[in-house]
């Protein structure tokens, strides 16, 4: 008994002391680990950390995947013989960025993994498949859907959703970033160039102790710049984080190793992606940096930088990982601005504002927003300022265009072209057998994806940063729309021995299950800066991305999970020489990609504009309401309703967009 008492009260101080030293936002001073150890490492493996971690989740997931197999109905398989200590499968989960658009379809599609679904746990849903991964990486609304999860004990989306006692996802009019109660008041402001006035448009500005500008104050106070990405963090908590702790003001990414659902292996091994940008540059592209958070430290695999850090300590002011004064910064790796940094893409928002053919501002607004977004790059004030430089003059760096600078800058995750954060797992230091790649992007004029992001990883792993990235071969653009691969779940990598010439370090490149956004019940291609839903609206994006991951509950392949279990296995399959069954054998004819490529397709093809239930059409589109009410669905676990018009969630659009682009112009000054 007194031994248990013991292990919980450890427990329980390890937990309040990997909390900010300052208990709020500003970071704080503490004891280095070691006075004579560096903070930093060589990007030859993952960490010793992450390794310990791993195989202790390997065993549950093992556990899980077992019960997710015999779920399935396969034929010639005996999973407990199957799945052993000796023989496993690494599952991946990557959930791509797209504003809420993407954390709400994502949460849907997440659901469809997770045993605890009512939907997601029967013979047609994926029920289960969460339970079995050991990886799952995002990036910017992907990330804030996995951030949010991660910090309230990993619950299930439906418990967020319908068991809300902390008013949590709520993003609404009333509770989104901006105030709007008194727009009038709001352009009054910015016309008069009131920073204060604007500033006090954004809600949970000055509300307690603990507000956004409380907090930012006290980390300029502390010594430590600040950005647009600060307030857009602290902004997002209000609705990710529980109200304990100030909304997470002094809570860390790093706090994730001691959060129970963590430490006891009861959750896959999360990792945010963010992209780095040179020092006095406004460019970015797919060689750019990719810098990934995880629970124990934060780097790149990408030669260019070559290091991992610490995270607990990248406040600390550094050389090659050595501390210059003898101690050291905790607290700088809020979650909130982690989450913010993953979804920093404030240039590129303006960017789309002030074209000449952009329709998200008024003429009178684009010029002051065009004077504006020149000195907003030029002070660095568009990206995540992280300064001190936790990788400053490192000496495992190929390249110095991130280390020679007391400043690290990170934007958007996706910002390269890769949206959905695939690189950190399509990595042969992971090891990973299959990665399930969920695809919320916005390529398509429709705003629907084209594929893009998964051809630009197979493309990057050609780059010189791409050197420990593995691929398997993918079409281009024109044939995800010609073929229909955007509209249907595709297969690529199906078959090992026709991926000889991708191999890296003997590493065979995984399968990868791709899965993009389209309606089924509810039209989701809802903008990226659209910052209101209403709660009909949010149940409704979370329920049509249910239904992808479900395929409409089965409705569209009684087989599917069966499918899908048969691609989990392959790898494994083919390390010890197993055939496949007759019956994976006809699953793998039905959604691995044959390596057709359209051909005659024209440059500014874009698919057609409609969807059937596997395919795109210029026909017209019937979404899947149950026909005795056109209001609700047969298969809605979310109350879903029917999309209002295009025209509607356009003026709703605009309007959204009109109010960030005063509230960026206005902490401009």
């Amino acid at each position: 008994m007194w031994s248990l008492i013991y292990v919980y009260i450890t427990l329980l101080v390890s937990v309040v002391l990997a909390k900010s030293p300052t208990g709020g936002y500003a970071p704080g001073v503490v004891k280095c680990p070691s006075s004579n150890t560096t903070l930093i490492r060589e990007a030859n493996s993952i960490s010793k950390q992450e390794q310990d971690w791993l195989k202790e989740r390997q065993k549950k997931s093992n556990a899980a995947l077992i019960e997710f197999l015999k779920d399935s109905k396969l034929k010639g398989i005996n999973p407990e013989k199957f799945i052993t200590d000796n023989s496993s499968v690494s599952i991946a989960l990557a959930f791509s960025g797209g504003g809420y658009r993407a954390m709400l379809s994502g949460a849907g599609q997440l659901a469809a993994l997770d045993n605890r679904t009512d939907f997601g746990s029967n013979a047609t849903g994926l029920g289960g498949l969460l339970q079995s991964s050991n990886y799952i990486s995002a990036l910017s609304g992907g990330a804030w859907m996995l951030g949010s999860l991660a910090f309230n004990n990993f619950s299930s989306v439906q418990d967020i959703v319908f068991k809300n006692e902390f008013d949590l996802w709520n993003i609404t009019d009333t509770r989104q970033l901006v105030n709007t109660t008194s727009t009038w008041r709001l352009y009054a402001d910015i016309a008069f160039l009131n920073l204060k006035g604007a500033l006090t448009h954004m809600n949970w500005w000055d509300v307690t102790n603990t507000s956004i500008e409380y907090d930012i104050n006290a980390k300029a106070n502390a010594g430590f710049n600040e950005t647009l990405t600060d307030y857009w963090g602290r902004g997002l908590s209000y609705q990710l984080l529980k109200p304990e702790n100030g909304h997470g003001a002094g809570t860390t990414w790093s706090d994730l190793r001691d959060e129970p659902v963590f430490a006891n292996h009861s959750m896959p091994f999360p990792i945010l992606n963010a992209l780095g940008r040179k020092p006095d540059t406004l460019t970015y592209s797919l060689n750019s940096t990719v810098v990934e958070f995880n629970p124990f430290e934060m780097g790149s695999f990408d030669p260019s930088l070559n290091t991992f850090t610490d995270l607990k300590y990248i406040g600390t002011n550094v050389t090659n990982g050595k501390p210059n004064n003898g101690s050291c910064i905790a607290g700088y790796d809020n979650a909130g601005f982690v989450m913010g940094t993953s979804s920093s893409l404030f240039n590129q928002f303006l960017n789309t504002l002030v074209c000449e053919d952009c329709m998200g501002l008024s003429w009178i607004m684009k010029p002051i927003v065009r004077r504006f977004l020149n000195a907003l790059s030029g002070d660095e004030k568009d990206v995540a300022n992280y300064t001190p430089n936790p990788f400053y003059k490192s000496q495992y760096a190929k390249s110095n265009n991130i280390t020679s600078s007391d400043s690290l800058y990170l934007i958007d995750g996706g910002l390269g072209g890769e949206t959905i954060p695939l690189s950190s797992l399509l990595n042969t230091e992971r090891n990973v057998d299959i990665a399930f790649a969920f695809d919320n992007g916005n390529d398509r004029e429709n705003s629907y994806p084209n594929g893009s992001s998964l051809v630009a990883t197979y493309a990057r792993q050609f780059l010189d940063q791409g050197k420990t990235t593995i691929c398997p071969y993918v079409p281009d653009v024109y044939t995800f729309l010609a073929n229909n691969l955007t509209a249907k779940p595709v297969f690529f990598g199906c078959d090992a021995k026709n991926l000889t010439d991708l191999v890296k370090d003997d590493k065979t490149p995984p399968i990868v299950v791709y899965m993009a956004n389209r309606p089924f019940q509810y039209y989701s291609n809802t903008s990226t800066f659209q910052l209101a839903y209403s709660d009909s609206a949010k149940k409704s994006m979370i329920q049509n991305g249910l239904d992808i991951g479900t395929q409409l509950n089965g409705t569209i392949d009684s087989e599917w999970r069966s499918c899908v279990a048969c691609a989990v296995i392959r790898r494994e399959e083919e390390r010890r020489g197993i055939q496949q069954t007759d019956q994976c054998k006809k699953c793998f004819e039905r959604y691995c990609w044959d390596g057709s490529i359209a051909k005659g397709v024209p440059k500014d093809f874009d698919g057609a504009l409609n969807f059937t239930n596997t395919g795109l059409t210029n026909g017209p589109m019937s979404l899947k309401a149950n026909p005795g009410d056109p209001e609700t669905s047969s298969f809605s676990l979310f109350q879903i309703k029917r999309s209002e018009n295009a025209a509607t969630r356009f003026s709703s659009v605009n309007a959204t967009l009109s109010l960030m682009a005063l509230l960026v112009v206005a902490l401009t000054f």
